[in-house]
């Protein structure tokens, strides 16, 4: 019966620690980025920087806080795709040069693994949030984005 108790227990742990964001870097960083009207518009970010992380992404998460994404890094600029297999909210995703200009800016439909949003330049980052948010907070293709330090360069 103790073995029956431990054997739960592990599998528990492990079904939590599977489900569990997975981001090398704690905690949230704010970014920014100067919309239409010269404001600036914050976005709390959490860091995808590791294969791991960014196969990832914000899969079977079932909401995503306002004012909150994801930006995934990559080593060097390239043409990246995305899509949305199990993820549950439905998405804008801005592809962002190495200079931190946003290139293009796609909105994505939850759950539809069948399309894919590729980029049509090379783009170094690509950040994810809400659908809608970028149209929202006046923000468009050739705005650039702030990184105010999280990303250590």
């Amino acid at each position: 019966m103790a073995n029956f108790k431990f054997f739960r227990i592990l599998l528990i742990t492990a079904l939590f620690l599977a489900a569990a964001p997975v981001n090398s870097r704690s905690g949230n960083y704010e970014i920014f980025i100067v919309n239409s009207t010269k404001k600036k518009a914050s976005l709390n970010i959490e860091i995808a920087e590791t294969q791991a992380e960014r196969e990832r992404g914000l899969m079977f998460r079932t909401r995503l806080p306002e004012n909150s994404g994801m930006l995934f890094v990559f080593d060097m600029e390239r043409h990246l795709s995305f899509w949305m297999k199990n993820t549950y909210i439905p998405l804008d995703i801005a592809y962002i040069s190495s200079k931190g200009v946003i290139n293009e800016i796609h909105t994505m439909k939850p759950l539809d693994y069948t399309v894919t949003y590729p980029s049509s330049k090379p783009a170094k980052y690509a950040l994810e949030v809400n659908a809608g948010w970028f149209k929202k907070n006046r923000i468009k293709p050739g705005m650039k984005l702030d990184f105010n330090g999280c990303l250590g360069k």
